[in-house]
C-alpha cells in the first residue's frame, strides 16, 4: 500500500510540473501578444516608424542631472567605460535650457551594461543621477523621418495613398 501511495505522489508531482510548465508557456505567449499589440498601437499613433523597431541596447537613459551639466562633462564621465561614448543632453527647444536628462550611446553593449551597473545613483555635479537602459526609439524615428522628408519612401508606409500631399485619389 505504501508503494502505491508513492507511485501516486510521483504521478501527481509529474502532472503538477507539466501544468506549471504549460501555464508558464501560456503566460509568456500572452506577454508577447501584449507587447506586439502595444507596438502596433504606437505605430498607429505615429510614435514608432514600424511595430518591429526595437530600442537600441547600447544606449543609457540618464536622469536627475544638474542643469549645469553639459554634454562634454557627461561624455568625460562615461568615457571610463567607452572612450567613444556620446552623450546627448535633452534641452528645451525654445530656451535651450537642460531638461535634466540625457541619452548616452556606447559602441558596445558590454560597455553599456558596465556603465549601467556602476553609474546608477552615482554623484555627478552634486546630483545623484539615475541610469537605466533606454526605451526610446527617437534616433531610429529621426532617421526614418529624415529619409521620408528627403523623398525616400522605399519600404515606408505612412498610411498615405498620396505620400502625405492631401490628395486622396493618389
Amino acid at each position: 500500500a505504501l508503494r502505491e501511495y508513492e507511485d501516486e505522489d510521483e504521478e501527481d508531482e509529474a502532472a503538477r510540473q507539466k501544468r506549471l510548465e504549460l501555464q508558464e508557456k501560456q503566460e509568456e505567449e500572452w506577454r508577447q501578444k501584449q507587447d506586439t499589440s502595444r507596438a502596433v498601437m504606437l505605430e498607429m499613433l505615429g510614435d514608432r516608424p514600424t511595430a518591429d523597431v526595437q530600442a537600441p541596447e547600447n544606449v543609457l537613459f540618464v536622469c536627475k542631472l544638474n542643469p549645469l551639466t553639459n554634454d562634454e562633462d557627461l561624455e568625460l564621465i562615461f568615457a571610463r567605460f567607452d572612450s567613444d561614448a556620446k552623450a546627448d543632453i535633452i534641452r528645451d527647444p525654445d530656451s535651450g535650457v537642460s531638461l535634466q536628462y540625457a541619452f548616452v550611446e556606447f559602441t558596445s553593449n558590454e560597455a553599456c551594461n558596465e556603465a549601467y551597473l556602476k553609474m546608477n545613483n552615482a554623484l555627478v555635479d552634486d546630483r545623484r543621477i539615475k541610469v537605466d537602459f533606454s526605451q526610446s526609439v527617437a534616433h531610429v524615428w529621426d532617421r526614418y523621418n529624415k529619409k521620408y522628408r528627403m523623398g525616400d519612401r522605399s519600404g515606408m508606409d505612412r498610411g498615405f495613398v498620396d505620400g502625405g500631399r492631401g490628395n486622396v485619389r493618389g
